[in-house]
């Protein structure tokens, strides 16, 4: 602790006392305490008229006179209320003689200070500062401090011992009772019978320590459900055979069947119909919950776009439009078909002044069933130094559990890296679909537009999500960490035009 052992008297405390003296037991009143950092050039401190560098000024809590003319001043420094971390090496009390205020007493620490941190809101540390020194026979009357304004260490603690007393038996009595059974009933009807463990599914968090035959079966059971989770994944295949490209592109499969690349010229378009094969399950409600497609546009830049289709669920008939802009529709409901349990999702990513993305679903709805198109747009709060399109991992379609046809029960969501700080994108709210006749092996259509210095298509073939237990886990693990740029969602009839040349 810092050592002020020089606290003397200064020469205006001194001149006060006899004033004061002189005129018969006129009250001497203390003002406050004054804490700083400075460091002493001079060796006369009795001289001082003011602290080197006062930090900060403290009310007096607390003064005890003793015999001798012996005086003790008490102060307390909360450091909430020090707004930069100091050393505390000066010590200064002040008292007040009329309209005018004096240093009374000074000391300085030197190098024995203490080390003051500035902890603001989050803590608060406190520390009592005693200041004694000894004014010797003169006979002068102390003021005493005023009650309402102060308060001492014994009624402090008195208040908080009883307002803890209180409290803690508030928190004992609200705690609920176990039965003579071994139950405990909790609001909200949860009941535990006999032991919690594990077994009981209660989350048991994996503590870090020396290994114990619980924390064992903890991640025995946390391993099963991560193979559990990958049971519940099937693997499609490029069908390298079926996998073709417009406009001359070449498809090369760098790992056939895994891997493969798409190469555009300067400004060069194309349109990929990518078929996959392989997949084992499926069928007649096949519980595929969702797509995990890895792809990845290198173009990002202004004109420069990518497009994903897909066709979900089986049924109706559809007429595709290969070629055409990032504004049209790869499929287009037939003319005059009735609306079925199928619907086109397509996911647009391009740079217009910052990067964008527009997610389109056209579906049949309500009863009797018609065509409508919701469009969600995001305004992604990143530049062309991050690369949306360049930057992505995975497109990932997923819904929430079985039979939703009407409600926005699945999302699309866009996972990246780069220099992103945000690697889940949600990009859009969808309706869900009926698993019946969602096929196996699913088909990609992908259109791009190359910027002018050309660019790639890298892609890897979906992975298929299927439920557990009649749900997916996939939209809850990215829900948690998801960040959202949405600027619009619309949804209005679907109107039969034809996409222009």
């Amino acid at each position: 602790m810092a050592s002020f052992q020089n606290m003397v008297i200064t020469t205006a405390g001194l001149e006060l006392l006899q004033d004061l003296i002189l005129e018969g037991g006129t009250p001497l009143t203390f003002s406050g305490v004054g804490v700083g950092d400075g460091l002493l050039e001079d060796s006369d401190i009795t001289a001082r008229t003011s602290l080197v560098h006062e930090v900060h000024r403290l009310p007096i809590e607390k003064i005890e006179k003793q015999e001798g003319g012996h005086i003790r001043v008490f102060a307390r420094l909360a450091t909430d209320i020090i707004t930069t971390d100091f050393y505390h090496r000066e010590l200064g009390v002040f008292a007040r003689y009329g309209e005018q205020e004096i240093l009374f007493a000074y000391g300085n620490a030197g190098d024995d200070y203490d080390f003051i941190p500035a902890t603001g809101n989050n803590a608060s540390i406190c520390k009592t500062i005693v200041t004694e020194f000894t004014v010797g026979s003169m006979k002068a009357v102390f003021l005493p401090l005023d009650s309402k304004d102060f308060v001492t260490h014994e009624a402090m603690n008195a208040q908080v011992e009883e307002v803890i007393t209180r409290e803690t038996r508030k928190v004992l009595e609200a705690i609920p009772q176990v039965d003579a059974a071994g139950n405990m009933t909790l609001p909200g009807g949860l009941t535990a019978a006999g032991a919690i463990n594990a077994n009981g599914g209660i989350n048991v968090p994996l503590a870090v320590g020396v290994p114990t035959d619980m924390m064992a079966v903890n991640r025995a059971y946390a391993l099963g459900l991560a193979h559990t989770v990958m049971m519940h994944q099937a693997h499609a295949y490029w069908l390298a055979s079926s996998c073709t490209a417009t406009n001359g592109v070449t498809i090369n499969h760098v790992v056939p069947g895994c891997y493969c690349e798409a190469r555009l010229g300067a400004n060069k378009h194309t349109s990929l119909t990518m078929r996959t094969t392989g997949v084992i399950g499926g069928g007649n409600y096949s519980k595929i919950l969702g797509y995990s497609i890895p792809v990845r546009n290198s173009g990002d830049s202004p004109g420069a776009w990518i497009k994903v289709s897909m066709l979900i669920g089986a049924g109706g008939k559809w007429t595709e439009y290969p070629d055409a802009g990032m504004d049209d529709y790869r499929f287009r409901p037939a003319s005059g078909s009735a609306p079925s349990i199928a619907r086109l999702v397509e996911v647009s990513l391009y740079y217009d002044d910052g990067c964008k993305a527009r997610v389109r679903e056209l579906i049949g709805i309500g009863n009797p069933r018609q065509y409508v198109v919701r469009t969600t747009e995001s305004s992604l709060n990143y530049d062309g130094n991050t690369g949306i399109s360049a930057g992505a991992y995975r497109l990932v379609i997923a819904q929430s559990a079985l039979s939703y046809t009407d409600a926005l029960a699945a999302g699309v969501w866009l996972v990246i890296g780069g220099a992103s700080t945000d690697t889940v994108i949600k990009l859009a709210a969808i309706r869900g679909w009926d698993t019946y006749h969602v096929s196996s092996a699913p088909t990609l259509y992908l259109d791009a537009q190359a910027p002018s210095y050309g660019g790639y298509i890298q892609m890897e073939p979906p992975t298929i999500i299927n439920g557990i237990g009649n749900n997916t886990y996939v939209r809850y693990g990215l829900e948690p960490y998801q960040r959202s740029w949405i600027t619009t969602e619309t949804e209005e009839p679907y109107t039969d035009e034809q996409p222009t040349e």
